[in-house]
């Protein structure tokens, strides 16, 4: 019969190994593997499928040709790769396939950690993005190549519409490497260019509005790159020209229609002021500017636009500092309540005006305190290093009264 002391010895060997490895390993394993490399690369082109048989390299992390996994380690070898994007449809331009390695122990002295992150798995050719231990000698490795390279085409066609002026239309190329769906698209009048659309999302685009004076004019659309990605990996097509087409004095445009940099329709006269596009504010000058990024006092009425002349409504952080916008984006002043508390925007009196007050607060004879998230101090908390009794629902700071059998003073702090 095993003694007691001998099971007690067993456990505790067992804990050893535990707290040594961070997981229990092969008896013979007292080392682990605590960085890997690995190479993995691809001569898929756009247009083609991954090519299945993908070719496994030891001994070394240099380039290779074709489809293949390499890496170069006397303490690990690779078993066996296989794709996990689909290998039975075309890889588009930008597209970034996965693969999965399966590693295991060369060296018995060694086994696999636990746990492996982008910080001691290297990856050349491609992006880490999870490994997996089976074993502690077997480790699966799931990693992201480099994108496809590759030149998008152009569209099919560039045609007009037959009814009507001026609407351009065009067919999206899906073969041979697919597309971004994101185009260039300039209208000329002879030599001239007249409107640029850059990165427009679409197959059609009235030009109508733009053709504003007599005379030849065509399009020219080219597929572009849109996300990082196709950016990274993809090149623009060429330009595909499209038939002409006369607009003679009888038939011109008087500009009715035109968009501006910000999406907003202009007309035939520009309007100016308050302008609403899409169900949002802009507030538009006669030049043609608008006001951004930056606060607007108008009427004595404070209000905050962001980067893009969007004026702004709700909870606001401008300089570091939070606001309350109104529906109808004036800047609130005085109390509010917020979810489930009550805050406080800065009258001129209180400190910067409109700002989310923090810290002690006087206000209508009575004192409060917000907290650093700005939300309004309710029952007992510790200000300054001294407790205090702000009332439920008012907030206001109990002073020379006993709470709950406990006295705070004139100050309104309690001392034990």
């Amino acid at each position: 019969m095993r003694s007691k002391t001998g099971r007690i010895l067993g456990i505790w060997l067992v804990l050893c190994l535990v707290t040594a490895g961070g997981s229990l390993t092969a008896f013979g394993a007292t080392k682990t593997v605590t960085s890997i490399s690995i190479r993995v690369g691809t001569d898929t082109q756009a247009g083609e499928m991954l090519n299945e048989n993908i070719a496994i390299y030891a001994n070394t992390t240099a380039v290779q040709n074709g489809t293949y996994a390499a890496t170069s380690s006397d303490k690990y070898y690779l078993q066996n790769a296989e794709w996990i994007s689909s290998t039975k449809k075309a890889m588009n331009v930008g597209e970034e396939p996965r693969m999965k390695l399966y590693l295991e122990i060369e060296d018995d002295n060694y086994a696999f950690r636990g746990t492996y992150s982008a910080g001691n798995i290297s990856v050349k050719g491609g992006t880490f993005m999870a490994a997996r231990r089976s074993s502690s000698g077997k480790l699966e490795v799931t990693v992201r190549l480099n994108g496809i390279r590759g030149s998008y085409n152009p569209p099919l066609d560039a045609r007009w519409r037959e009814v009507g002026y001026g609407r351009a239309e065009w067919t999206e190329e899906k073969n041979e490497g697919g597309t971004s769906g994101y185009y260039d698209v300039y209208l000329m009048r002879g030599n001239s260019v007249v409107k640029k659309l850059e990165d427009y999302q679409g197959t059609s685009y009235n030009f109508y509005p733009y053709m504003t004076q007599k005379g030849t004019y065509s399009y020219k659309v080219r597929t572009v790159p849109y996300t990082e990605a196709q950016k990274k990996y993809g090149k623009k097509s060429a330009w595909l020209n499209s038939d002409e087409v006369y607009i003679d004095e009888a038939h011109v445009s008087d500009g009715t229609g035109q968009v501006d940099d910000n999406g907003l329709t202009t007309g035939g006269a520009a309007e100016v002021g308050w302008v609403q596009s899409s169900g949002t504010w802009y507030y538009r000058y006669p030049d043609g500017s608008y006001q951004k990024d930056s606060w607007m006092k108008l009427n004595d009425k404070w209000y905050l636009f962001d980067k893009d002349g969007r004026m702004l409504t709700g909870w606001q952080t401008k300089d570091g500092l939070g606001y309350y916008l109104k529906d109808d984006g004036e800047m609130y002043k005085g109390w509010i309540r917020s979810g489930d508390s009550w805050y406080y925007l800065n009258s001129e009196a209180d400190g910067v005006e409109g700002a989310m007050h923090i810290g002690w607060l006087n206000n209508d004879g009575r004192t409060y305190c917000l907290g650093q998230s700005g939300a309004m101090l309710e029952g007992w908390n510790q200000v300054d290093g001294n407790w205090h009794y702000f009332y439920p629902g008012s907030g206001h700071m109990a002073a020379d009264v006993i709470i709950d059998t406990f006295y705070v003073d004139g100050n309104g702090i309690w001392k034990k």
